[in-house]
């Protein structure tokens, strides 16, 4: 592990919006410091059952479940918030027959102890799809569609053709 480690992000205020966003279950920013975390700044094999695969820096290989596990979610919300971050263009994943080589493409420079490492992966200006979140309607207590408040008795001896 890279002592004094420190990053060169780049990211717009669609992005910047959406990892602030504290009303939603799981918090953004912590799902983007654990793709910082695991991205690798040096080139790197990997191997796996059946399967291997050379990581350059900014890339980090991660299945949903593992993310589930570290985010303490379930693997659905895992694949929402990775898909989101793919639209938004701070990461790019591809999925392969094992696992899944995620790359985060806001993330220009890592600076260490021993000097600066460049990603190659690094997109200055992404394409930013709009992200729908979905709208939770709450509950009214009383329900918003309320019978009619006269009591039981008004009704019986209201007249019935309208004349008084």
């Amino acid at each position: 592990m890279q002592q004094n480690l420190r990053y060169s992000i780049t990211l717009n205020e669609a992005q910047l919006d959406y990892l602030s966003d504290e009303q939603q279950e799981i918090l953004r920013m912590k799902c983007f410091k654990t793709f910082l975390q695991m991205a690798i700044p040096e080139e790197n094999k990997v191997y796996g059952k059946n399967f291997s695969a050379v990581l350059q820096p900014g890339q980090f290989m991660a299945s949903k479940v593992d993310l589930a596990r570290l985010w303490e979610c379930n693997r659905k919300t895992a694949t929402r918030i990775i898909h989101e971050f793919n639209q938004l263009g701070i990461l790019r994943s591809e999925p392969s027959n094992r696992t899944t080589i995620h790359t985060l493409i806001c993330l220009s420079v890592w600076f260490t102890d021993r000097g600066m490492i460049r990603s190659r992966f690094f997109v200055s200006n992404p394409e930013v799809k709009p992200i729908v979140k979905p709208v939770r309607t709450i509950k009214r207590v009383p329900p918003e569609k309320v019978a009619d408040s006269r009591g039981f008795d008004d009704l019986a001896t209201a007249d019935p053709g309208g004349t008084q």
